[in-house]
């Protein structure tokens, strides 16, 4: 999986220019970088169930988002994420992760002092060709992020 991440950051944007969007009701992926951080991304979804289960509508699936930021000269930084997919059809997919992390942004339990609750949305549209994140960190502390060309 970490090969087909870096694979997907780094080939594929310079191929098919600022990003790429793609998708159905089996599959979906998007790579390209956010506008507001310049954190490079990569996106794979992926049913986890049976052909017939998809066919029932009863299919779930999982999204992994690989982030890679620059935080000095020669030093990335990589993170992934799973996402359980909340909505799947044809058109679009949301999927979202929650977890709590602690000041310095280490990811921490529930009980531990001073932990935040941090919940991720993604929202893909594979009509527009549109990734969006949505991070919430509390009660009305939300921020979205997009990719660059959308």
């Amino acid at each position: 999986m970490k090969y087909l991440a870096l694979f997907l950051m780094l080939v594929l944007p310079t191929a098919v220019g600022a990003q790429t969007v793609n998708g159905n009701s089996d599959a979906a992926f998007a790579v390209g970088k956010w506008k507001e951080s310049h954190e490079g991304v990569s996106l794979f979804c992926v049913r986890v169930t049976t052909q017939e289960d998809v066919l029932k509508g009863e299919s779930s699936g999982a999204c992994f988002l690989t982030e890679a930021q620059a935080s000095a000269k020669d030093s990335v930084t990589m993170s992934t994420n799973t996402f359980a997919v909340t909505t799947w059809d044809e058109h679009s997919l949301t999927a979202t992760t929650e977890f709590y992390a602690d000041k310095n942004g280490d990811q921490t339990s529930k009980s531990s002092p001073g932990a935040t609750k941090f919940v991720y949305h993604l929202i893909l549209n594979f009509e527009t060709h549109q990734l969006t994140k949505i991070v919430e960190a509390g009660p009305g502390n939300s921020h979205a992020y997009h990719l660059v060309d959308q």
